[in-house]
């Protein structure tokens, strides 16, 4: 009878010490916080999420050319590569100069025309170029020109009128132009005009 007695209490007891160590371990597994059971999808992929302020930053390196104003671009000083749009649209902007019977530099020719490109510089909406006419047609001949000034607006380039040349007894032939004194009457003629779209004599 008394061996009975200690058999029933170890019995309980052991199923007391089975019950606290069950509750332990259910209170542990709900403290630990809970993996989630999928991973992001830029991180299952290996790329970066972007957040907001890298969105803002890459909007902004898309567009090198912001508009300041109706007409106004905003950019560095460069050449366009070849081949690229803008290069294209100033070339086309020429080209409809060309075939314009009405502007200055028209002269008749049967052939399509392209440029021969010696000089290129664009800055803020204003390029100026040295460019040679060449026709399809071998007939067709175009005389020299002293360079081209053009102006990005109303979503477009066009060749821009220029003011007289400045009679120079040294440079009869304007063969420097545009010099230091037309370069001032030409941003006097057009205030917004950055002046080191011309070559440095």
């Amino acid at each position: 009878m008394k061996i009975a007695k200690i058999f029933l209490i170890m019995v309980c007891s052991l199923s007391s010490i089975s019950i606290t160590s069950c509750s332990l371990s259910k209170f542990k597994s709900s403290t630990q916080p809970s993996a989630s059971p999928t991973a992001p999808a830029s991180s299952q992929h290996g790329q970066p999420s972007v957040t907001p302020s890298d969105q803002g930053a890459e909007s902004k390196a898309t567009t090198s050319e912001t508009a300041t104003g109706a007409n106004e671009i905003t950019d560095e000083l460069h050449t366009p590569a070849k081949g690229s749009a803008e290069r294209q649209a100033i070339m086309d902007a020429l080209r409809e100069e060309f075939n314009n019977r009405k502007s200055g530099s028209y002269q008749p020719h049967r052939g399509t025309i392209t440029f021969v490109v010696n000089y290129l510089k664009v800055h803020n909406g204003w390029a100026w170029t040295y460019a040679d006419p060449k026709s399809s047609d071998p007939s067709d001949q175009f005389g020299e020109n002293s360079g081209f000034l053009l102006h990005f607006a109303d979503s477009r380039w066009q060749v821009m009128n220029r003011p007289p040349m400045v009679n120079d007894p040294n440079d009869p032939e304007n063969l420097d132009y545009p010099s230091r004194k037309d370069v001032e009457r030409i941003r006097k003629m057009y205030p917004s005009i950055p002046t080191d779209i011309f070559p440095r004599k």
